[in-house]
């Protein structure tokens, strides 16, 4: 099982409409793989954030424009249209020449009815050939979106770097790039850069909930140190749990345990 199958079940996963085995089997990897821990860190903020969207509000106008719409399309309807008289022409000719024997209207509607079918087999072979041609379109593009994304992941550190700097961090997927590049790129630099690109919105909860989850997982003691002095800048003071619990673990490196000291001595 790899981890981008694990991924890709995300979704289902959270809504629990994976099966039982497959559930478990996604609880399993999520224990002792940190990749994915950090991807599914990752979709639960994203999701977080995307439930906090407002709901946009139907303008009060919609009623009226709508009543009026209706309106225009109904006396558009109750006027003769362009063919009008070539419907009143056609009704003419078929009341004067459909034959009055009944024989002959059932065998003048069995050959219509025959007309009707093989225009519908038509039809329907020609749908089935653009649903495959529909389909291998979304293949391509499929392809065509998975060897961008490939070689956007393999891009040098300098080149994810220079990303970061240029982009728009005034803007929400702009601080989204921040933070996923600060949880995820496995480039010390990289992380160190983006964090650097958070200083001015330190002032944002998200932002301080962002740095603070991605501490929590941050297997380097340079990038630690340099987190926990954002949160102790921003006085971030949901931190100090984290904090403690850093300044007080003898497994944790002494450099980290001493800037958790000093960043709690500031928060409090």
């Amino acid at each position: 099982m790899t981890c981008d199958s694990i991924q890709e079940d995300f979704l289902d996963y959270r809504a629990g409409r994976l099966a039982p085995d497959r559930g478990h089997a996604v609880s399993e990897h999520l224990r002792t793989c940190l990749t994915c821990q950090r991807a599914w860190a990752d979709f639960q903020e994203l999701d977080r954030k995307l439930e906090k969207l407002p709901s946009p509000a139907p303008s009060e106008n919609l009623r009226r424009n709508f009543y009026a719409m209706l309106d225009t399309h109904l006396a558009a309807q109750r006027q003769p249209g362009v063919f009008a008289p070539v419907r009143r022409g056609f009704a003419r000719w078929w009341a004067e020449w459909m034959p009055s024997n009944p024989l002959a209207q059932a065998a003048g509607v069995a050959v219509l009815l025959g007309c009707g079918v093989l225009a519908g087999l038509w039809l329907q072979t020609r749908r089935e050939r653009d649903a495959d041609l529909a389909s291998l379109r979304h293949q391509v593009d499929a392809v065509t979106r998975l060897v961008a994304y490939t070689a956007l992941d393999r891009q040098p550190a300098s080149d994810r770097v220079q990303t970061l700097l240029a982009a728009d961090s005034t803007s929400s997927a702009g601080l989204a790039k921040l933070l996923s590049a600060l949880a995820l790129d496995p480039n010390i630099n990289v992380r160190l850069s983006a964090l650097d690109a958070l200083y001015p919105h330190a002032d944002q909860p998200e932002i301080r909930a962002g740095v603070l989850s991605a501490l929590s997982r941050e297997p380097s003691p340079i990038v630690q140190v340099a987190m926990i002095d954002f949160l102790a800048a921003a006085k971030a003071t949901e931190a100090q749990r984290q904090l403690e619990r850093l300044s007080r673990d003898p497994a944790t490196n002494s450099t980290v345990r001493a800037a958790a000291s000093r960043g709690l001595a500031q928060l409090m």
